[in-house]
């Protein structure tokens, strides 16, 4: 084999490995610890189930069309509709779970109490991480959810 096509392998390998690690790393959640996620309302008015996913393009984007972030609760495929952001908290992800500190948590309420409409806060990194219902926020006690796909 030759010089020319050595490096060119070489260097298809380095951009196959560089975009893999990127889709991997990109949402902070997928690593270890405790990381900042910014926290937007959900608008339950026009926010809910689809029938119909996004195509390629849109999952892969996590959008359902410009304003609509696409995301997956278990069976349920979602079409997302948020407003903010309103604020920052710390997150981790473990098992599954998405999980706010329980220090954290009277801040969660606070930036649900600008709009008496909010019934559920959305943790956005890359997309959206978590759906937290402001309903089971419980001062003094961690807030858990299940991670978004």
């Amino acid at each position: 084999m030759s010089t020319r096509r050595k490096l060119a392998w070489a260097g298809s390998i380095l951009v196959l490995g560089a975009a893999v690690t990127f889709f991997l790393v990109r949402d902070p959640l997928n690593r270890p610890g405790s990381h900042q996620v910014e926290v937007y309302a959900l608008d339950d008015a026009i926010s809910g189930e689809t029938q119909d996913p996004p195509g390629f393009l849109g999952r892969t984007l996590g959008m359902c069309d410009a304003d609509t972030f696409y995301a997956e609760d278990g069976d349920k495929k979602l079409c997302l509709v948020l407003n903010g952001p309103l604020g920052t908290v710390q997150a981790s992800r473990k098992n599954g779970q998405v999980t706010v500190a329980a220090a954290d948590v009277p801040k969660l309420r606070q930036l649900a109490a600008g709009d008496t409409e909010t019934t559920t806060l959305v943790l956005m990194t890359d997309g959206p991480a978590a759906l937290i219902p402001v309903a089971g926020l419980t001062d003094g006690h961690p807030a858990s959810a299940a991670a978004l796909g």
